[in-house]
């Protein structure tokens, strides 16, 4: 990871010292309870949770973690448009073979993996705008208006969890907005906290060569020692400004021994993927650094497919798939048993096909939950669904099926709030509690 692509660092740490006051403003709405909130800082310590959240902007269609409704809607001709004949390949557990479903199939059967694959996360207000749908799922509650990681931050901060030394907290990655969004108190986070930005450049001859290099004014490294010594030189060494600075000095170090970390033995991800890069980037960052609880990224791709959807989610779902399970051999190479990997998206897809042989906004989706044995039992495939016809020809849905385990958007946020040791998080998710199929499935998500 080359050291100077990191230096969009310098704009979060800016920010922090007060450069760009439009990103420390108070909130106006949705105030976070942080008085209400109950930390249990053993639970915290034990776990050491760390998280990289992988939001699919567009919502990726529920079929590739689900296609066991295909049979169905061919023998009754529900489809606007037929399946092509080939190409749809049913996996044992019933996932798309062609579009991720075969690594999603042999992670779930490697043992040494921790795998948990939720088919039924359904809001019960059937809207299903991008918006909204992102800020339930990113912000994880109905009127809070901070991301995710940003509310865990300001509870870890105010339970002294992190403080001045910690380096990265939350490091985010070629997008994820809606976990970046920062009112949900009526004070800023402390500059130390801030989130640190990190861009990976798109497709290019010369990014697959070095994906790392952008060329910029920043590649000079006399232009950025000019640029300390004179922060240094015109402020006080303790002030916000060169406070900032010797942070990004800090990090910008921090990248460099990453960058020239040596993946393990047996550990591969594919060439040539944009999404390959920002993955091994988060992985490599949480493996070195402890202090980094969350990195929130988004693929490469959006999902948003209301044409072509099945050559585009195909080939999406295969790479993104493919790049998780090398994620998930990184994880174990390096004996990592607290990292966990989330991955989902607006919401899910309709499955007719339409005249432009794409598909529409959905509402039930597939959860993934990859990692994080240390607190996590191995649930395997989660929750049955059946198919809603609500308009032949042109509005097919998988939902819950009649007795099948489901939840809300918010319950996925409670649940990363509990294994940071939040021991009430129905009170920053407006009241959902968090991830529970014991009743149906026997056992806890959550080890007890």
């Amino acid at each position: 990871m080359r050291r100077r692509e990191f230096l969009k660092t310098t704009l979060s740490m800016m920010a922090a010292a007060g450069l760009a006051p439009e990103l420390l403003r108070a909130a106006e709405l949705g105030q976070l309870p942080l008085g209400d909130v109950s930390f249990d800082k053993s639970i915290y310590e034990k776990n050491d949770a760390q998280t990289l959240f992988i939001f699919c902007v567009g919502g990726m269609s529920d079929f590739i973690g689900n296609m066991t409704h295909l049979e169905q809607i061919k023998k009754e001709d529900l489809s606007e448009k037929t399946y092509p004949d080939t190409g749809y390949t049913l996996t044992k557990n019933g996932f798309w073979q062609e579009g991720g479903g075969e690594s999603l199939q042999r992670m779930l059967d490697n043992s040494d993996f921790q795998t948990s694959y939720f088919r039924t996360s359904i809001s019960k207000d059937l809207r299903r705008s991008h918006g909204l749908s992102q800020r339930r799922y990113m912000h994880g509650h109905p009127t809070i208006v901070s991301g995710l990681p940003i509310t865990l931050l300001h509870i870890l901060n105010r339970y002294n969890a992190v403080d001045e030394s910690t380096l990265m907290p939350y490091v985010r990655i070629a997008g994820g907005k809606e976990f970046y969004d920062d009112q949900g108190a009526s004070f800023p986070l402390p500059g130390h906290l801030r989130p640190v930005t990190i861009e990976i450049p798109y497709r290019s001859a010369e990014i697959m060569s070095n994906p790392y290099i952008r060329g910029s004014i920043w590649d000079d490294a006399s232009v950025e020692d000019a640029i300390e010594k004179l922060s240094y030189n015109v402020n006080d060494f303790n002030d916000p400004i060169s406070s900032a600075m010797k942070k990004r000095k800090e990090i910008s170090e921090f990248m460099e021994r990453v960058k020239n970390t040596t993946l393990p033995s047996g550990v591969e991800y594919p060439k040539d993927s944009r999404t390959a890069k920002i993955i091994e980037s988060a992985m490599r960052i949480l493996i070195a650094n402890p202090d980094t609880k969350v990195v929130t990224t988004e693929p490469g791709y959006r999902w948003d497919d209301h044409s072509n959807a099945l050559s585009g989610h195909k080939e999406h779902g295969s790479d993104l798939f493919a790049c998780i399970e090398a994620a998930m051999n990184h994880m174990k190479a390096a004996g990592k048993d607290n990292i966990n990997i989330v991955v989902y998206g607006d919401f899910g897809r309709n499955f007719s096909i339409n005249r432009t042989n794409g598909w529409d906004h959905g509402n039930n989706q597939v959860v993934y939950w990859f990692g994080g044995q240390r607190y996590f039992n191995n649930l395997k495939v989660v929750g049955e669904t059946e198919l809603q016809v609500w308009l032949k020809k042109a509005r097919l849905y998988s939902i819950p099926a009649k007795n099948s385990y489901s939840f809300e958007p918010y319950s996925i946020a409670s649940t990363f709030y509990r294994i940071y040791g939040i021991t009430n998080p129905e009170v920053l998710t407006g009241g959902y509690g968090v991830i529970d199929p014991s009743q149906y499935v026997g056992k806890s998500f959550i080890k007890s």
